[in-house]
């Protein structure tokens, strides 16, 4: 009888190894302080591309004989990357709930900078920028945050997911080529 494969036990170790890069990145931009740099975004970008690529390309080439469907490659590259989040997600909630619970301060005066700056281009009153902020405030907990940002990670991963699929995909000829049932040891 046939043994049916799950994507998410076979993207497990892929999702762990994405999740612990993750980590390390966030680490680093917190040791050098780059947190709250707007322009830290693009490296991580780029970095999360990079990664997710070999590991779509090695999931392709370990458990697919090295041929994958866009959809696959697709369904592949979000499971990585809700595995991702969730790693990333534990690092987040102790970074602002037991490593650093001033980030979170620091995290607001920064927000209330670039709003009066953005107030001040447009000619806006200050007193809507004391309701933001005290909104804002309410917000930012470390669970709020956490969960915001595993969001975005996940919404984001789908994103890089259907980009890096473009280049994952690889279709054979099934008349020509033999299929394996079982994944390569």
């Amino acid at each position: 009888m046939e043994q049916k494969r799950s994507m998410w036990k076979e993207n497990l170790n892929y999702g762990i190894i994405m999740g612990l890069i993750t980590v390390v990145f966030s680490v680093l931009t917190y040791m050098f302080d780059l947190t709250f740099k707007t322009w830290i975004v693009w490296p991580s970008m780029l970095l999360s591309i990079i990664v997710l690529f070999f590991l779509l390309r090695s999931y392709r080439d370990h458990y697919n004989n090295g041929y994958i469907s866009y959809g696959k490659s697709l369904g592949a590259g979000v499971i990585i990357n809700i595995y991702a989040a969730i790693i990333a997600a534990i690092y987040i909630y102790l970074l602002y709930s037991v490593i650093d619970p001033d980030l979170i301060d620091k995290s607001l005066a920064i927000t209330e900078e670039r709003m009066q700056a953005r107030m001040a281009q447009r000619g806006l009153p200050e007193g809507s920028l004391d309701a933001i902020m005290e909104r804002q405030a309410k917000m930012m907990t470390p669970w709020f945050t956490t969960l915001m940002a595993t969001i975005s990670s996940i919404f984001y991963g789908f994103i890089l997911s259907l980009i890096v699929s473009l280049f994952i995909m690889k279709k054979g000829n099934p008349l020509l080529d033999e299929v394996e049932e079982e994944p390569k040891q």
